[in-house]
């Protein structure tokens, strides 16, 4: 099943519909072994996630979980920062995107030291990919003269990996990081 490999979104009609058709003897299915079925019918997506047996967060480990590095981590919560920006300014477009240009843009703002920044906009592509791959963002016009002119579109996912509680803690982080610079 396509869910135990990712995210399903409703731009994907026959899996999409498939799903919703069976939710509730997949929910069954995936509930008896400590895996909950997230489905956000409003939002078009859905995804496992494991359920805790405690406060600390341990699993019985059958989801594999993949720690990000700091830069993919920095750009996911800008763009979820973004897509709640969106989520707030423009009420008549359903989906948010933005260009590769407009993304590098915003996350130039937190590389004020060159070596850092240059470095940074050497791997952004690198980057941009990898959280392309978990589903953040989905391609949806690539230009082969411009890197700068492809659009993405943020995935509503977002919000359900990148939760309120993880977005204060890092903004908490990078507040305690800038203080010791």
């Amino acid at each position: 099943m396509r869910l135990l490999q990712g995210g399903i979104y409703d731009d994907n009609e026959k899996m999409w519909n498939e799903l919703l058709l069976h939710e509730m003897q997949v929910r069954e299915y995936f509930g008896r072994i400590g895996i909950e079925v997230i489905i956000a019918k409003g939002d078009g997506y859905a995804f496992l996630r494991q359920v805790e047996l405690d406060e600390e967060g341990k699993t019985i480990g059958l989801i594999r979980r993949m720690p990000l590095s700091y830069e993919v981590t920095l750009i996911c919560v800008l763009l979820r920062e973004w897509l709640d920006e969106f989520e707030v300014s423009d009420t008549d477009t359903r989906n948010l995107y933005v260009s590769h240009k407009a993304l590098r843009e915003r996350v130039e703002l937190f590389f004020k030291e060159k070596s850092n920044q240059m470095k940074l906009f050497r791997e952004l592509d690198r980057y941009i990919d990898e959280i392309v791959r978990l589903g953040f963002l989905k391609v949806i016009r690539k230009t082969e003269a411009s890197r700068d002119e492809t659009q993405y579109e943020v995935r509503r996912i977002i919000k359900a990996k990148i939760t309120n509680d993880k977005l204060e803690e890092f903004r908490n982080k990078l507040a305690h990081e800038l203080q010791s610079l």
